[in-house]
Parts: C-alpha cells; structure tokens; sequence
C-alpha cells in the first residue's frame, strides 16, 4: 500500500510539471471520486466547504477531523487515482499534533493536501516562520512515512488584504514557502490575467488558481502557465442547484424540468458502484 501510494504522489506531483493545465475537480465523496475516474481525469481532490457541507457541518474545520479522514478513506478505496486533501489549517494546534494528521491522512489514503496561512478568524495571517514550519513538517513527515506528500501551500492574500498590495504580499509568502518544501502554492481568489502572470513569473513554482467568473478561459491559463485549476465546492453548488430547482418544480406539480435533459443510463449508474 505504500509504495502505491508513493507512485501516486509522484505521479500528481510530476502533473503539476507537465505543462498541461492540471484541472482538479474537487468532490466529497466516493461516488463523485468514480464518475471524475470514468471521465479521465488524472487526479481528484476535495473541498473542505463540500466535505463539511454534505455531512451535516458548516466550513472552517467544524467537521471532525477522523469524519474527514473516513471520507478520504472512502474516496481513495473507491479509486486508482492520486486523492489530494483540502486540511484547511491542518486541523492542529501544535507541529506534534500536524505530524499525527498527517500520518494519519497517509493512512487513510491521501497523498496530497492543501494548507491555509489565514488565522481561524480570518482576520490575520500566521506569521510566515510559522506557517513555514507547519510545511516543513507536512513534508518532514511525508518523507519519514514513505509517501512523499505533495503540498499545495495557500495564500489567503487576495481574500484578506483587499486594500493593500495583495499580489506583494503573496509573492513574498510564495517564495517562504517554495524554500520550505510546497510543491504548488495557491494564491486563491486571484481571479485577473495579468497579476496571474505576474505572480507566475516571480515565484517561479507551480501556481494553483481556482476557476472564477472574470478568469473563466482555460487555454489562456494554461498558455500563461497555470499549472492547475480547482473548483473548490462549485461542483457541489451545481449539483445542489440543480436539485433545488426540480424539487421547486414539484411543489408546483411542475413535472417538466424532470424531463428536460437526457439522465444516465442505470447501466452507468451501475458501474460507477466501487464496492466489490
């Protein structure tokens, strides 16, 4: 098991490195993980606001971390494909007590994470020596249990420092973090062409945007040298939209959206079924 797991952490860290856009579809649950397996696509990651969401929790490190870790368990049973995590801040408190998750993640499956540097508050930041550290002990740890975990290192810059130099103040993070051990930083809510550019070209490391209304093209993200795209709990809010509006239909007796589109066949439905 752990040297399958190794194979898939290099193999998502190598396609982060490909020059293809890596497009992660970020799901929350086993089920979701097979039909993005069926499509092609090479990875699958999670959203922290869909995993919580969808088992009863708001956002925000409410849902229980060994809750996380049976979805994550579930997900990377259910699959052949590198599983990344949305941690949040880690779930921990201390070093000591992020060292444990992450040993605990690996066993459940994970082979990737993303990490956040605002404070639980959102009102502030750690200080980069100590978000430092906890990406040096993600990758501290990963190494001492032979799964060379991938980190995606995320900024919150762009959603805290509104009126101040956010791309500076990502640049500088980026950089702290490259010298620490993040394979992928994510500088999420960047949503303009030219800062992307701009950020790309001063860390000189993988950059992760997520997919936004004013960025929506995805060749052009990766001609200027994205090298991946998630949809944090978008998928999630489509499949939830979607229900919404034919389960309003009904209350009307309004039974004509139900019939609107072509469904999936019980056949496909069929093989989507992971349990053996």
């Amino acid at each position: 098991m752990q040297e399958i797991q190794k194979s898939k952490a290099e193999q998502f860290r190598k396609q982060h490195v490909s020059g293809k856009l890596l497009i992660l579809p970020n799901i929350w649950d086993a089920l979701g993980a097979r039909l993005m397996e069926t499509l092609g696509f090479p990875s699958v990651a999670t959203a922290s606001v869909s995993v919580a969401i969808s088992n009863g929790y708001t956002d925000g490190e409410n849902i229980p971390f060994d809750k996380l870790l049976e979805v994550v368990r579930k997900i990377s049973l259910a699959v052949q494909l590198p599983v990344t995590v949305d941690m949040e801040r880690g779930y921990a408190d201390t070093i000591p007590q992020l060292k444990e998750n992450i040993r605990l993640l690996i066993e459940n499956g994970g082979i990737g994470i993303n990490i956040e540097d605002s404070l639980p508050d959102r009102k502030g930041f750690y200080s980069e020596q100590e978000q430092c550290k906890k990406i040096e002990a993600v990758k501290e740890t990963g190494i001492k249990y032979g799964v060379p975990v991938v980190i995606n290192a995320r900024t919150d810059s762009f959603m805290l420092n509104k009126d101040q130099d956010a791309i500076g103040f990502a640049i500088l993070r980026a950089k702290a973090y490259k010298n620490a051990g993040a394979d992928c930083v994510y500088p999420i809510m960047m949503n303009q062409y030219d800062e992307i550019s701009r950020f790309i070209a001063e860390v000189n490391m993988p950059v992760n945007v997520n997919l936004q209304k004013p960025i929506p093209d995805l060749p052009r993200l990766e001609q200027i040298g994205v090298a991946r795209v998630s949809v944090g709990p978008q998928l999630l809010n489509h499949v939830l939209s979607n229900m919404k509006q034919l389960a309003e239909g009904l209350l009307q007796y309004d039974s004509s959206p139900f019939f609107s589109r072509d469904l999936l066949s019980r056949d496909y439905l069929d093989s989507l079924a992971y349990v053996q």
